[in-house]
């Protein structure tokens, strides 16, 4: 049944459409919050406004065949041709093109039509970026493609991806130049926090991966923002979109008084947040020493006695244990919160001495401090701060400290 509802599309007005070649491009612009500029844009396709075809029907998933490998041959021609006076202004913007993985059957492995397209525009392959969805049945189409255009001098790009696909195996085998995430990164409409820590999962992978992260979709300032601190700084949607008021002809500069004043609430934040991680490490490290003098003036059997009177007694301390200097764990972990079992790591007698708050000390450091990370005892936010003391024997010992950060 949702097949024929889907075929419920008249083709004969597409293909006047085609015959007729009435398509119009409409660019959105993909801004650089950080430099303050715009790399380029994307383009949706939409026909004529006197066809009375909606883009639903144009890119309808019943239309036949044949008819949807014109369209997007239709619909990336035209792209090309309005996208050429912008080209000639700006020559370092770029263009995200979408490509319909669904003519990938239909057009064979080999088909390169876009860089006759290209060509004929007399645009540079180079800033040209080819764009498909990511959630497709046609990835192994879409990796072959991927290799062909890029050969030719054109980037790809993974459109449309969300919190559900599954990003890791579809960036690590076709190794797109960009990806476009959706709202459900940064917008989930649940509210759901695990949005963020998704978000923080897939830009690694995309750092490994060797992607460039643009946001889609952005619709307020707080979005913009949040993405920012994300370290999205490449974004597009309704938020960047054109004032009623502005009259400018240059489509490259419409935008740029949005992305300014963007990028200087932006700084202001980083500000704020630089003076309190400031004002937290300081903290962090003050209580790092006091612990450390504490534990230096016991004897080694009190180092114990000494962990728990301590993270019972000091605020932000969640837990604390000690290493001697062959870097075999003396104590057990005391800690706050609930008991973590495994997760909560090594026990008494295990040897630490490769782990990198050990190891670091060892080669002269006076301290260090891990990234961070989920406690697994309070399931917050910390760091686990290691520094060297010196008992009441005169021997070296280290304590490793998680603390809140």
């Amino acid at each position: 049944m949702a097949e024929q509802a889907e075929r419920k599309v008249d083709e004969q007005t597409i293909r006047e459409i085609l015959n007729s070649g009435d398509v119009t491009a409409f660019f959105q612009p993909v801004v650089s919050i950080t430099t303050k500029s715009i790399i380029g844009f994307e383009v949706f396709s939409r026909a004529g406004r006197d066809s009375g075809v909606g883009s639903d029907a144009l890119f309808n998933e019943g239309l036949s065949p044949d008819i949807t490998v014109e369209v997007d041959r239709l619909c990336r021609a035209r792209a090309l041709e309005q996208f050429k006076p912008i080209h000639a202004a700006h020559d370092r913007l770029l263009l995200f093109l979408n490509i319909n993985p669904k003519i990938f059957p239909q057009v064979g492995k080999g088909s390169m039509v876009v860089a006759d397209q290209a060509r004929a525009a007399g645009i540079d392959p180079a800033n040209v970026v080819l764009e498909c969805p990511m959630n497709t049945p046609y990835l192994d189409a879409i990796e072959h493609y991927s290799g062909l255009v890029r050969e030719a001098g054109f980037s790809t790009c993974f459109d449309n991806c969300a919190v559900d696909h599954p990003f890791s195996y579809s960036l690590n085998r076709v190794r797109p130049g960009y990806v476009k995430i959706n709202r459900s990164f940064f917008a989930p409409e649940d509210g759901d926090e695990n949005a963020g820590r998704t978000l923080e999962a897939f830009m690694s992978l995309a750092r490994r991966v060797g992607c460039v992260v643009v946001a889609q979709c952005v619709e307020s300032e707080e979005e913009s923002l949040r993405l920012l601190e994300a370290g999205v700084n490449l974004q597009q949607g309704y938020y960047y979109t054109k004032e009623d008021e502005d009259r400018s002809n240059d489509p490259a500069r419409l935008f740029f008084d949005k992305v300014a004043a963007t990028h200087d609430k932006y700084k202001a934040l980083k500000h704020r947040q630089v003076r309190g991680k400031k004002e937290l490490y300081g903290d962090i490290f003050r209580t790092a020493t006091a612990i450390c003098n504490k534990l230096a003036n016991l004897t080694e059997d009190r180092f114990e006695e000494g962990c728990r009177s301590l993270v019972q007694g000091r605020k932000g301390v969640i837990s604390l244990f000690v290493v001697d200097d062959r870097g075999v764990q003396v104590t057990r972990r005391i800690h706050t919160g609930k008991s973590a079992g495994a997760a909560g790591g090594t026990g008494k007698g295990a040897d630490l001495s490769a782990e990198d708050y050990v190891l670091y000390l060892d080669m002269g450091y006076d301290r260090f401090v891990t990234p961070p990370f989920l406690s697994p005892y309070t399931g917050g936010r910390a760091c686990l701060v290691s520094r060297p003391f010196f008992s009441l024997s005169g021997l070296r010992y280290t304590a490793c400290m998680e603390m809140s950060c």
